[in-house]
């Protein structure tokens, strides 16, 4: 056999797909859906009932767009946990206060056109979570709050604590005992303390848009798709760790703040900064599947959110952001199949010779 009959033989058998790096199975799909449960209980419990009501209504539109796939009897063994998740996620990103009949026609277009445009795949280049939600912002930009924090707050050396001590920021009142506890206990190791109010703003930061909202649920939830193998630690905190350093070092230069004393903790507790990165971020056949990829993907990624999200409390930086890295991402992995090749080709050639 021929060089290279022998090398197209051995590229038959390996897949080098350029928009697949693990597969979507109906295991992978449920612990992502448990992952996120426990953000939709705590929206019962706060009474967010509005924020529910948008929730089941991308539900609905979800399962109308999978029907009919059903009906064309093409791909439905995943259709009703995919519809749940697919849901259950866009309604995290959307404000109480968007229509809901708005939210339904958008979503059920938004789904159908994705599937009609990637023949009904689950596997996909652009994330439908976030396309969807980019095109409710398009359309109805006027329901979701503006920034929060201006750049008279960001001239100062803390704006999240001025938020917190203008009210901005709801504080609880278990809020004192615990950072008491916190600032006895563990901080005063190492000779710190934290504010009052900080507390608050990770268990709930109430925002309109519950994807920015319990970033301590978020945290608990990344841990353990992280442990369960679902998603890789290296992307989400080569992404957070760019961000943040971003925020940090470049952020006052920009806004006229204090050197080197941009606040991290806004930008990573506010506009969906967690949420995103650990349930957005690594969404299949979204991201590379080398590490130097992976490393690339979450570099530009932290730069793409320090443009579009700022320094925080922005509606839909975050959401913008991976959209451009879904437009980047196939980019990178062309790269990747082309090195691959490159290298399978070379093995081959050693063996040969």
């Amino acid at each position: 056999m021929s060089e290279n009959k022998k090398e197209k033989k051995y590229y038959r058998q390996v897949s080098l797909s350029p928009f697949t790096n693990k597969s979507s199975t109906f295991s992978t799909y449920l612990m992502i859906l448990i992952a996120v449960i426990p953000q939709v209980i705590m929206l019962f419990i706060t009474k967010s009932f509005s924020n529910l009501i948008i929730i089941g209504t991308c539900i609905l539109a979800c399962f109308a767009s999978e029907l009919i796939s059903i009906i064309q009897k093409k791909h439905v063994n995943l259709s009703i946990l995919t519809s749940f998740l697919y849901g259950i996620l866009i309604g995290f990103f959307l404000p109480a206060g968007y229509p809901p009949v708005s939210v339904f026609f958008i979503t059920f277009f938004t789904m159908l056109l994705l599937k009609y445009a990637f023949s009904d795949s689950y596997v996909t280049w652009l994330n439908p979570v976030i396309v969807t939600v980019i095109c409710c912002w398009f359309i109805g930009q006027i329901n979701f709050p503006g920034f929060q924090v201006t750049r008279d707050y960001l001239s100062a050396k803390n704006p999240s604590l001025i938020l917190i001590q203008e009210g901005i920021f709801p504080t609880f009142k278990f809020d004192e005992a615990v950072t008491s506890f916190l600032n006895d206990s563990a901080f005063s190791i190492f000779g710190v303390s934290i504010p009052q109010g900080y507390v608050s703003l990770l268990w709930d930061s109430g925002s309109v848009i519950p994807a920015f909202r319990f970033n301590f649920l978020t945290i608990i939830a990344s841990i353990f798709l992280i442990v369960s193998d679902i998603f890789s630690f290296e992307v989400s905190g080569i992404y957070l760790v760019t961000y943040l350093l971003l925020v940090k070092f470049l952020g006052p230069v920009i806004t006229g703040g204090i050197p080197m004393q941009g606040d991290m903790l806004l930008a990573l507790l506010s506009s969906g900064t967690l949420f995103t990165a650990f349930f957005c971020l690594q969404w299949f056949g979204t991201t590379p599947m080398s590490i130097k990829g992976k490393i690339f993907f979450g570099l530009i990624g932290g730069i793409i959110a320090f443009v579009f999200a700022g320094c925080g409390t922005s509606p839909i930086g975050s959401a913008i952001t991976i959209l451009f890295l879904n437009i980047i991402s196939p980019i990178i992995q062309y790269f990747e199949n082309k090195s691959n090749r490159a290298r399978i080709a070379n093995t081959l050639r050693k063996e040969n010779a």
